[in-house]
């Protein structure tokens, strides 16, 4: 039997929400016809929606329509991320660990540092902001840093936008990305990324939305490898040039592993533009660091919210990122790593040339495949122990049938058999 309290009545559409069997961009009864079927308050039932709002499933007002922003704590789209063993496992696009850089003698140092255990509230260590900011692709006001690339996109989104409102996102991009957007409640604009980066016609058509944010990767664009040209770049800039100021977050995922430079909209737009840039994959996964560089207003919004909710990032960690950037030894690891991870995805994209596929991955950790049947290409390709990620998760819209290859941890040597696969499961496209 139905709780109508408001909480009972909150949890049991949650619940609803969770299992879809009520769907992203569902308008909900009025207030005043469900608490009559209910038998309840009109107040009741407001108040239900009130909690839910609060947990970003409901977004709108009684005028427009109540409607479901997103599910929170239910993953939509992606598949299960734990590693299958017996497998050949090439949905997930990791760091090769033969290829990170020691942290040992960096950790030693960072743990020598003054003042250690201290509660702390700086944005950044000032030593890690001087060892970036050579290397970031224009000035910022200032920086934060974030535990990981995930987690300064969502500090960066949640304290620059409330939900309901409309970002403007690359499609394809990163799953997680995509459902860490819709749990804010946030409603997605896709536009294509082309062979220079968003496509500028449907991006003005998008801009139309009244977007709080714009979203892309600015380089070794997961999934595509694709990056975006300077041209590209002053386009963006231009279109976004009016009385509507939405924010550019680019969020640079593989940092000095990718091949193309950063051609960054922060050239034109500084005090609209967030740059932000993952550590992860390039200096090692468990320093979890990001670092976002930003005008003064976005960084004070965004670390008042990792102040709130996280404190601080590990001023340990923090330390010992400054260290490798520093470090000659630690460079010379990353030119090789950068070296081996592009000739990894070359020979791929060549392979799988030569067997009439066509992709054109030009940077980057994976492979962006076309197939005639995504759920055909995934099954036939699992039946014969290769696992890869199916396309259809890393559109925020509607989009053509893919799989995502992961090339970082592939070895040359086993690359002409898993071609074969590849090739077999996509289908003829001639």
């Amino acid at each position: 039997m139905l709780d109508v309290s408001s909480r009972g009545i909150a949890s049991y559409v949650a619940e609803l929400i969770r299992t879809g069997r009520i769907a992203h961009g569902d308008v909900l009864p009025q207030v005043r016809i469900l608490a009559r079927e209910l038998r309840v308050s009109p107040a009741t039932v407001s108040a239900a929606w009130g909690l839910l709002k609060k947990r970003g499933l409901l977004v709108g007002t009684g005028k427009s329509g109540i409607r479901v922003a997103s599910a929170v704590g239910f993953v939509q789209g992606l598949e299960v991320y734990a590693t299958m063993p017996g497998t050949n496992d090439l949905r997930l696009i990791y760091p090769d660990p033969e290829l990170l850089p020691a942290l040992d003698q960096a950790l030693i140092g960072a743990a020598r540092q003054p003042n250690l255990n201290e509660y702390y509230d700086s944005a950044i260590l000032p030593g890690l902001q001087e060892a970036i900011e050579p290397s970031w692709p224009t000035t910022a006001d200032g920086f934060a840093v974030a535990n990981g690339g995930a987690d300064a996109v969502w500090s960066v989104l949640q304290s620059n936008s409330v939900p309901g409102d409309r970002v403007v996102v690359e499609s394809p991009t990163q799953p997680q990305l995509v459902s860490l957007m819709l749990d804010l409640g946030l409603t997605l604009v896709p536009v294509p990324y082309g062979d220079e980066g968003l496509d500028i016609r449907a991006f003005r058509e998008a801009l139309a939305t009244r977007p709080v944010a714009v979203f892309f990767q600015p380089r070794a664009h997961v999934p595509t490898g694709r990056s975006t040209s300077r041209e590209r770049a002053r386009e963006i800039a231009a279109a976004l040039r009016g009385p509507h100021r939405p924010l550019v977050i680019e969020y640079d995922d593989l940092g000095a592993l990718t091949r193309a430079p950063h051609h960054s909209v922060a050239e034109h737009l500084p005090e609209q533009t967030v740059v932000i840039r993952s550590y992860e994959k390039s200096y090692g996964p468990d320093l979890r660091l990001a670092v976002i560089g930003a005008s003064a207003s976005v960084i004070r919004n965004t670390h008042s919210q990792i102040r709130l909710t996280r404190q601080w990032t590990s001023r340990i960690l923090q330390s010992a990122l400054q260290w490798m950037l520093q470090d000659d030894g630690t460079a010379a690891v990353i030119d090789t790593a950068r070296r081996t991870y592009a000739e990894r995805l070359d020979t791929f994209v060549g392979l799988l040339r030569d067997r009439g596929i066509p992709v054109s991955a030009r940077d980057g950790f994976c492979v962006w495949v076309p197939v005639l049947d995504e759920v055909a290409a995934t099954t036939e390709l699992a039946a014969r122990g290769v696992v890869v990620l199916r396309g259809s998760s890393s559109f925020p819209g509607d989009g053509t049938p893919h799989v995502r290859v992961a090339t970082s941890r592939l070895t040359v040597e086993a690359m002409p058999q898993l071609a074969d696969l590849i090739a077999s499961a996509a289908g003829r496209f001639s």
